[in-house]
Protein backbone atom coordinates (compact mmCIF):
# COMPACT_ATOMS: atom_id res chain seq x y z
CA UNK A 1 0.00 0.00 0.00
CA UNK A 2 2.69 2.35 0.85
CA UNK A 3 3.72 2.38 -2.87
CA UNK A 4 0.57 2.80 -4.37
CA UNK A 5 0.02 5.74 -1.78
CA UNK A 6 3.17 7.50 -2.73
CA UNK A 7 2.06 7.14 -6.46
CA UNK A 8 -1.57 8.20 -5.67
CA UNK A 9 0.55 11.42 -3.45
CA UNK A 10 2.54 12.44 -6.63
CA UNK A 11 -0.54 12.57 -8.74
CA UNK A 12 -2.28 14.72 -6.08
CA UNK A 13 0.68 17.00 -6.15
CA UNK A 14 0.36 16.92 -9.80
CA UNK A 15 -3.23 17.81 -9.97
CA UNK A 16 -3.08 20.82 -7.24
CA UNK A 17 -0.28 22.17 -9.30
CA UNK A 18 -2.73 22.02 -12.44
CA UNK A 19 -5.90 23.57 -10.71
CA UNK A 20 -2.91 26.48 -9.27
CA UNK A 21 -1.89 26.98 -12.47
CA UNK A 22 -5.57 27.21 -13.73
CA UNK A 23 -6.17 29.43 -11.58
CA UNK A 24 -3.83 31.92 -12.38
CA UNK A 25 -5.84 32.50 -15.56
CA UNK A 26 -9.15 33.58 -13.68
CA UNK A 27 -9.38 36.36 -11.44
CA UNK A 28 -9.30 35.96 -7.92
CA UNK A 29 -11.90 38.38 -6.95
CA UNK A 30 -14.94 39.83 -8.40
CA UNK A 31 -15.54 43.38 -6.83
CA UNK A 32 -16.70 42.31 -3.42
CA UNK A 33 -17.14 38.76 -4.05
CA UNK A 34 -15.14 35.67 -5.25
CA UNK A 35 -14.30 35.53 -8.65
CA UNK A 36 -13.78 32.64 -10.91
CA UNK A 37 -9.95 31.96 -9.91
CA UNK A 38 -10.96 31.23 -5.95
CA UNK A 39 -12.59 28.07 -5.89
CA UNK A 40 -9.65 25.97 -8.06
CA UNK A 41 -6.86 28.34 -6.17
CA UNK A 42 -8.09 26.93 -2.64
CA UNK A 43 -9.36 22.91 -4.45
CA UNK A 44 -5.54 22.81 -5.73
CA UNK A 45 -4.56 24.42 -2.19
CA UNK A 46 -6.12 21.85 0.01
CA UNK A 47 -5.44 19.00 -2.76
CA UNK A 48 -1.16 19.95 -1.87
CA UNK A 49 -1.59 19.70 1.19
CA UNK A 50 -3.52 16.42 1.60
CA UNK A 51 -1.74 14.92 -0.62
CA UNK A 52 1.85 15.74 1.29
CA UNK A 53 0.22 14.77 4.28
CA UNK A 54 -0.13 11.29 2.51
CA UNK A 55 3.25 11.55 1.52
CA UNK A 56 4.67 12.20 4.45
CA UNK A 57 2.69 9.29 6.38
CA UNK A 58 4.03 6.44 3.28
CA UNK A 59 7.26 7.79 5.42
CA UNK A 60 6.14 7.69 8.72
CA UNK A 61 4.91 4.29 8.52
CA UNK A 62 6.28 1.13 9.54
CA UNK A 63 6.40 -1.57 6.41
CA UNK A 64 3.69 -3.38 6.14
CA UNK A 65 2.86 -7.38 5.15
CA UNK A 66 2.09 -6.91 1.53
CA UNK A 67 0.86 -10.63 0.90
CA UNK A 68 -1.60 -11.30 3.33
CA UNK A 69 -3.42 -7.84 1.73
CA UNK A 70 -6.55 -8.14 -0.51
CA UNK A 71 -7.04 -5.65 -3.32
CA UNK A 72 -10.34 -6.22 -3.40
CA UNK A 73 -13.56 -6.14 -1.46
CA UNK A 74 -15.32 -8.96 0.04
CA UNK A 75 -18.65 -10.55 -2.49
CA UNK A 76 -20.88 -8.71 -0.04
CA UNK A 77 -19.42 -5.55 -0.79
CA UNK A 78 -19.02 -5.74 -4.10
CA UNK A 79 -22.45 -6.29 -4.76
CA UNK A 80 -23.52 -3.32 -2.59
CA UNK A 81 -21.38 -1.42 -5.35
CA UNK A 82 -22.99 -2.54 -8.03
CA UNK A 83 -26.50 -2.20 -6.50
CA UNK A 84 -25.77 1.17 -6.71
CA UNK A 85 -24.25 1.80 -9.56
CA UNK A 86 -27.00 0.11 -11.57
CA UNK A 87 -29.16 2.68 -9.21
CA UNK A 88 -27.16 5.71 -10.25
CA UNK A 89 -27.57 4.21 -13.87
CA UNK A 90 -31.65 4.08 -13.48
CA UNK A 91 -31.42 7.59 -12.24
CA UNK A 92 -29.70 8.81 -15.08
CA UNK A 93 -32.45 7.83 -17.69
CA UNK A 94 -35.29 8.55 -15.28
CA UNK A 95 -34.45 12.35 -15.03
CA UNK A 96 -35.50 13.21 -18.11
CA UNK A 97 -39.21 11.65 -17.23
CA UNK A 98 -39.59 11.96 -13.68
CA UNK A 99 -37.62 15.51 -13.19
CA UNK A 100 -35.27 16.12 -10.45
CA UNK A 101 -37.28 16.25 -7.61
CA UNK A 102 -39.33 13.01 -8.04
CA UNK A 103 -36.40 10.64 -9.16
CA UNK A 104 -34.22 11.64 -6.19
CA UNK A 105 -37.11 11.02 -3.84
CA UNK A 106 -37.27 7.31 -5.68
CA UNK A 107 -33.20 6.93 -5.56
CA UNK A 108 -33.15 7.60 -2.05
CA UNK A 109 -36.19 5.26 -1.23
CA UNK A 110 -34.17 2.69 -3.64
CA UNK A 111 -31.13 2.91 -1.54
CA UNK A 112 -32.96 2.72 1.91
CA UNK A 113 -34.83 -0.11 1.19
CA UNK A 114 -32.40 -2.14 -0.95
CA UNK A 115 -28.66 -1.66 0.96
CA UNK A 116 -30.17 -0.56 4.29
CA UNK A 117 -32.94 -3.15 4.42
CA UNK A 118 -35.46 -0.13 5.56
CA UNK A 119 -38.91 -1.27 5.17
CA UNK A 120 -40.94 -0.12 2.37
CA UNK A 121 -42.60 2.69 4.27
CA UNK A 122 -39.62 4.07 6.53
CA UNK A 123 -38.00 4.33 3.33
CA UNK A 124 -40.54 5.89 1.04
CA UNK A 125 -41.21 8.84 3.84
CA UNK A 126 -37.10 8.99 3.65
CA UNK A 127 -37.33 9.24 0.05
CA UNK A 128 -39.85 12.18 -0.08
CA UNK A 129 -38.64 14.20 3.00
CA UNK A 130 -35.43 14.09 1.79
CA UNK A 131 -36.46 15.57 -1.66
CA UNK A 132 -39.04 18.26 -0.28
CA UNK A 133 -36.38 19.53 1.63
CA UNK A 134 -34.15 19.72 -1.20
CA UNK A 135 -36.91 20.82 -3.56
CA UNK A 136 -37.64 23.79 -1.15
CA UNK A 137 -34.27 24.69 -0.26
CA UNK A 138 -32.92 25.01 -4.00
CA UNK A 139 -36.13 26.29 -5.51
CA UNK A 140 -37.86 28.89 -2.66
CA UNK A 141 -34.67 29.49 -0.70
CA UNK A 142 -31.84 29.38 -3.23
CA UNK A 143 -34.34 30.10 -6.09
CA UNK A 144 -32.40 27.75 -8.46
CA UNK A 145 -35.09 25.34 -10.68
CA UNK A 146 -34.80 21.93 -11.39
CA UNK A 147 -34.46 20.07 -14.34
CA UNK A 148 -38.24 19.93 -15.14
CA UNK A 149 -38.98 16.22 -16.66
CA UNK A 150 -41.32 14.97 -18.77
CA UNK A 151 -44.21 15.10 -16.24
CA UNK A 152 -43.32 18.74 -15.84
CA UNK A 153 -42.19 18.36 -12.17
Amino acid sequence: MKTADRIFGIIGLGLSLWCYLESTKFHYMAKFTPGPGFMPFWVGVALAILSCCLLYDTYRRAPGKQGDMRILPGRHALSRVGAILLLLFGVRFSMGVLGFPLTLAVFTAAILSVLERYSFLRSVAFGIAYAAVTWFLFEYLLTMGFPKGFLGI
